[in-house]
């Protein structure tokens, strides 16, 4: 019992330490949004933060559109078995 309980608390730490990483890096890229110059293809993309928004919206509309085409493709729960 006492393995499992230690590789717990090492799986606890290792997680904790990801997090401080991960968040880290976000401080870091947030910060050179605001001083590295980005060069875009259109005006949009010279906008601070652009990517991060663009990509947030883009993965709510994939999300929204999965759930509207599961309605749309889904088969019954019984359709294996009707005969």
């Amino acid at each position: 019992m006492s393995g499992n309980t230690e590789e717990a608390a090492r799986l606890a730490l290792l997680g904790k330490w990801a997090t401080r990483v991960l968040i880290a890096m976000g401080a870091v890229l947030v910060v050179l949004e605001f001083v590295v110059h980005r060069h875009g293809e259109i005006a949009a993309e010279d906008f601070p933060l652009f990517p991060a928004v663009y990509a947030f919206v883009v993965c709510i509309l994939i999300v929204v559109g999965g759930i509207y085409l599961r309605k749309i493709a889904m088969r019954g729960e019984d359709y294996y078995d009707a005969e």
